[in-house]
């Protein structure tokens, strides 16, 4: 997990005699990292969750400082050290109260602290989470890979995550922002920390491939919701408008079950692209959740026009319907008065195309084995936007 600006105070509290004034509600933002600043210029370099130390060298007034405060909200920064005893005296009443206004927490430092070796330090942390981070997905990815590793990496996830909480995974696919790529990425996952970091389980965020994957060590459907819902408004409230599609697992109790975890989210997440829906849960897809669990959309789409190829090319020389026709046929149990019913057409009519149908495809169609390739097919061309799903 990121590193929270509660466990930073945490971890450099007493060496540096660190005393919070304001913002105690909100110590669980995530540091991205730590900046010196003196003149606010700097902060249009800032992406997000910093923490910024200053010695208050440029902080003529309370004007000044309110000015400055405003600037670390606008660049969502994490919190504010003054590094008290030369510039500034001591901290006014009315900016504490601003800063808590402002959900920003402030804390100040003695003066015989020196700001580079907080700085150092603190910067040093998050170097430290981030590398212990990206070492548990390797492993992760690996135990996923590879189920049979799942007993010889326990202890190094036992240190990370706790087993009999059990387990879901989320995977998060966002459209591409206009932004430069690796920044575009860091903020995602920036996001995806903020959304996260109050939960009290553990939690690992990694990449793969084009998407997001979010390890919750918690199974309940409970607090998936209440990640995703978090994740959304997390990230939405930084790319307004950009398209966002996630997939949610079915739990897990096993650290050798990860495996159909993680793919139960990817193919969940990728029906939620595919039919442009912000949110898909794997338990809910029924008869789909084995379409989408093929890795392979190019086998699934050679298996529709090896399956439809008769029908697809009449329709296309001739401008007929058989297609559409054949479909609804196997949606209504064979039903040619309700398929007249849908199409607007005459009983009569139906029948006709039907024989056809059955001509062209070299099918009697009689029994359910000898439906169930075309009603495979016609599950598949919706999938793959093909087909419009037609009502039952």
């Amino acid at each position: 997990m990121a590193l929270s600006l509660k466990e930073m105070i945490d971890l450099t509290q007493k060496q540096y005699r660190l005393h919070l004034l304001a913002g105690k509600q909100h110590l669980d933002h995530v540091v991205t990292w730590v900046h010196m600043l003196e003149f606010t210029s700097v902060t249009e370099f800032f992406w997000g969750n910093e923490l910024v130390v200053t010695s208050g060298y440029a902080l003529q007034n309370e004007d000044d400082m309110f000015q400055l405060i405003d600037t670390l909200e606008a660049c969502r920064c994490t919190g504010l050290v003054i590094n008290i005893g030369k510039y500034i005296q001591k901290v006014s009443d009315a900016v504490i109260s601003y800063c808590e206004q402002k959900q920003i927490p402030l804390l100040i430092m003695p003066w015989e602290m020196y700001i580079t070796e907080f700085v150092r330090d603190c910067c040093s942390l998050i170097n430290q989470s981030s590398r212990d981070e990206e070492l548990m997905a390797q492993t992760v990815l690996q135990v996923i890979q590879s189920p049979q590793l799942a007993e010889a990496n326990r202890e190094k996830m036992e240190d990370y995550f706790h087993e009999e909480m059990g387990f879901r995974m989320i995977a998060i696919r966002t459209e591409r922002s206009r932004q430069p790529g690796i920044v575009s990425d860091q903020r995602r996952v920036l996001r995806l920390h903020t959304a996260l970091r109050t939960f009290q389980f553990p939690y690992l965020v990694f990449r793969y491939e084009k998407r997001f994957v979010v390890v919750l060590n918690e199974k309940s459907r409970e607090a998936a919701e209440k990640a995703v819902r978090r994740i959304l408004r997390a990230i939405q409230s930084v790319f307004a408008g950009l398209p966002i599609h996630i997939g949610i697992s079915e739990p897990v109790d096993t650290y050798k079950h990860l495996t159909d975890c993680f793919h139960g989210a990817i193919s969940a997440s990728r029906r939620a692209e595919l039919q442009k829906q912000s949110v898909v849960w794997f338990q809910d897809m029924g008869f789909y959740k084995l379409l989408y669990s093929v890795p392979d959309d190019m086998l699934l789409q050679s298996y529709y026009y090896e399956v439809m190829g008769p029908l697809l090319e009449h329709d296309r020389t001739n401008q007929s319907v058989y297609t559409e026709t054949l479909f609804r046929y196997l949606l209504y149990d064979g039903s040619l008065q309700e398929v007249a019913a849908r199409m607007f057409t005459h009983r009569n009519t139906v029948n006709y195309r039907m024989g056809k149908i059955r001509e062209l495809l070299g099918c009697s169609l009689s029994t359910q084995k000898e439906r169930m390739p075309y009603l495979i097919a016609y599950h598949i061309g919706v999938m793959l936007k093909f087909t419009e799903e037609l009502p039952e």
